[in-house]
């Protein structure tokens, strides 16, 4: 049984890797492997890649280093637990060693034996209440995109910009931007990359119609729309809570290490004005020196938005429904704090994501099937991994908090007493910044912001904004495919080259620490 239940769970998370990377697209097919008749044997499969197998002997020998050898003076057995628990879990993360959601499982098993953490304490992270928001957000994004709802919002966005070639390209950022802010990263991209490939052929093709056609145009063009797409998708979900699971730990951690609740409007506030100058910047960088292009506008270039307008055809009664839920649970997010938490205190983004979960599945359709917008089908899609990993992080904080682990870092951090402020913020934020590039950012926001507050408390400072800073940086990778789900929808595509996104991504990290920094150091303390 066993061993079922973990052929299960490795064959479910490496579908997992072929949707994200787009395999069946990628390879110009879509098929299913055939089956294997009855009696045949299956081919053989290596059990652990050479990366897996490193970690998985890697892995346990830091956790006994630091749980038995290493001398970590002043840090009780209790600390040295959570910090061998940190790394070994840490380490098969980064590793891929089992499905990310099972290695976040860890801390259920490691902490109630090796620390004062309880079992019920530890298990109880697993079902935070952000877990759940998170969860609502995603059910929101999966009826998008079964009524198309988000190909009809991105059609808007580009009839409203224009039909020039930069006017293309802005609009696809804008429209990706928009929708990132409220759904996860992943799935932005999943939705709005094969909007941008099927447009990117069509001009294309009126590009050879109007005999302005090269192969250099061609490149620049399709280039331009897919940076456009992933760089929307990552600085877009930056501007809400729920937009990029980064945001959702920090959330959980500032209210677990320092008892502090970041409301939905508060973050909105604050991010989104650095969100835009970021969104504008990467549109003029794209447009006017990565890829600038000799053909400014097709003629005919309005006639694909209103080919697809005509296909899509007027509003569907379940498409007005989906819209209505999306449009109140957002007007609930952004005003629950100045509104109705003084009419409805016990109200929180949770109860406003659920409540428009729930709706979804109980508003019918018209379709004659006694069908709901949305159908018992779509939980399998919800994105567990992400919601295990963001259990186990929460509950890593939980020993980390509980015992003296905390402190301790802080001490072997006194050299930087002194340094100023403004420093710190410009280290963390580096920290997190380049860690994120190589890793996934889920798992270097769990570990760096803990780090991050005790940091801040040994060299007295106020550890939110620190936090924060670090929690804004594991936010944006441009530079790598690995660094987010969002980056490899992209470089899966074929048509930008592992170089293209080291260079186009360099200028806009550097651009994105310095305004990180600036918008801690000045905006912050007038939100918050």
């Amino acid at each position: 049984m066993i061993r079922r239940f973990n052929n299960v769970m490795w064959s479910s998370h490496h579908n997992t890797k072929d949707l994200l990377t787009m395999k069946n697209v990628r390879n110009g097919v879509s098929q299913v492997s055939p089956a294997i008749s009855e009696g045949q044997t299956p081919p053989p499969r290596q059990t652990y890649s050479t990366k897996q197998f490193l970690g998985l002997l890697l892995g346990p020998i830091l956790f006994f280093l630091i749980l038995y050898a290493l001398p970590l003076e002043g840090l009780s057995n209790e600390g040295r637990g959570v910090f061998a628990t940190i790394v070994l879990v840490a380490t098969w993360w980064i590793l891929e060693v089992m499905p990310l959601g099972i290695t976040s499982l860890l801390p259920i098993v490691l902490l109630p034996l090796l620390t004062d953490v309880t079992g019920k304490e530890a298990a109880s992270s697993y079902g935070d209440p952000l877990n759940f928001l998170f969860l609502g957000g995603f059910a929101i994004a999966l009826a998008l995109e079964r009524w198309r709802l988000h190909e009809r919002i991105a059609i808007t966005v580009i009839g409203i910009i224009g039909t020039s070639m930069t006017g293309l390209v802005i609009g696809f950022m804008l429209a990706t931007g928009f929708i990132s802010m409220w759904v996860s990263n992943t799935a932005t991209a999943l939705l709005m990359i094969p909007i941008g490939t099927a447009i990117a052929t069509k001009v294309i093709d009126l590009m050879k119609e109007e005999n302005v056609y090269t192969p250099e145009e061609d490149t620049k063009f399709t280039k331009s729309i897919i940076f456009a797409i992933g760089f929307g998708a990552t600085i877009g979900g930056s501007a809400t809570l729920i937009g990029t699971p980064s945001n959702l730990i920090l959330a959980g951690l500032t209210k677990e290490i320092l008892g502090i609740d970041i409301s939905f409007a508060k973050w909105f506030i604050f991010a989104f004005p650095m969100i835009v100058i970021l969104m504008a910047s990467a549109a003029f960088y794209i447009t006017k020196f990565a890829y600038p292009m000799k053909v400014k506008k097709l003629e005919k270039g309005h006639i694909f938005v209103m080919e697809t307008k005509k296909e899509l055809g007027k509003m569907s009664y379940e498409e007005k429904m989906v819209l209505t839920v999306f449009l109140l649970t957002a007007f609930m997010w952004l005003t629950r704090t100045f509104i109705w938490v003084n009419y409805i205190p016990a109200l929180t983004d949770t109860i406003i994501a659920i409540t428009g979960a729930v709706l979804l599945y109980l508003i019918p359709t018209k379709r004659g099937d006694n069908g709901r917008l949305l159908d018992g089908s779509s939980i399998k899609k919800m994105p567990w991994d992400v919601l295990l990993l963001v259990g186990g992080g929460l509950a890593i904080a939980t020993g980390f908090s509980k015992t003296d682990l905390a402190v301790w870092s802080g001490d072997q951090l006194l050299a930087l007493e002194g340094t100023s402020y403004i420093t710190i913020l410009a280290i963390t934020t580096a920290i997190g910044i380049l860690m994120t590039q190589v890793t996934p950012n889920t798992a270097t926001a769990t570990i760096l912001i803990p780090i991050a507050a005790t940091l801040a408390v040994a060299i007295q400072v106020d550890p939110l904004p620190v936090m924060t800073a670090t929690a804004l940086g594991t936010g944006f990778a441009y530079m790598m495919p690995i660094s987010t789900p969002s980056n490899a929808i992209i470089f899966a595509t074929g048509k930008i080259t592992f170089t293209d996104m080291i260079r186009k991504g360099a200028w806009l990290t550097a651009l994105t620490l310095v305004l990180i920094i600036l918008f801690v150091y000045f905006l912050f303390p007038i939100v918050f």
